[in-house]
């Protein structure tokens, strides 16, 4: 029985997640791009402007309420596994003008990920950031520049292994 239940729980999420991207596809258009084998678990967001454009690569995975946020442009590479409550912003509310209400009001600047890549629960990604291949982020991080290959990157946001060896 165990086995037969463990069946329609697959397929059941197998078909949410498929109907899911077609609503985005079908709501943002040729602004957002899906590659194969996305998977999500509970609470998955995607946020877009009319003039923002998201694309995310093959193989990605995201846990439980993660949420993109995309004003300007977000690009994720392929076989990135993003842990529980990552968030991913491209825009900061201009805050530091009076005549400008800062609510409505962004400045936006772009977001690469590379390939590969494991963040961990509640990362937090920052408009600028550019993070490059095989990286590990460990948890409550938040990314606000750029970053080369291969690097273990704490929580106070500091490198602490400049190559990581995957050989051991």
């Amino acid at each position: 029985m165990y086995k037969l239940c463990k069946f329609f729980e697959n397929v059941i999420k197998f078909f949410r997640i498929k109907i899911k991207i077609v609503y985005w596809k079908i709501k943002y258009g040729k602004n957002i791009k899906i590659g194969k084998s996305l998977t999500f678990r509970k609470g998955f967001i995607i946020n877009m402007t009319k003039d923002g454009v998201l694309e995310i690569g093959n193989n990605c995975s995201f846990n439980n309420y993660c949420s993109i946020n995309c004003h300007e442009k977000i690009i994720i590479g392929n076989d990135n596994i993003f842990g529980e409550n990552v968030k991913i912003y491209d825009h900061n509310h201009i805050f530091n003008d009076k005549n400008i209400d800062f609510k409505r009001n962004f400045k936006t600047h772009e977001i690469r990920i590379g390939n590969f890549n494991w963040f961990g629960s509640n990362v937090t990604i920052l408009s600028k950031s550019i993070l490059k291949d095989r990286n590990v982020i460990g948890a409550n991080v938040v990314l606000n520049e750029k970053y080369d290959s291969e690097k273990l990157i704490r929580g106070d946001n500091k490198i602490i292994m400049d190559k990581i060896n995957y050989n051991n």
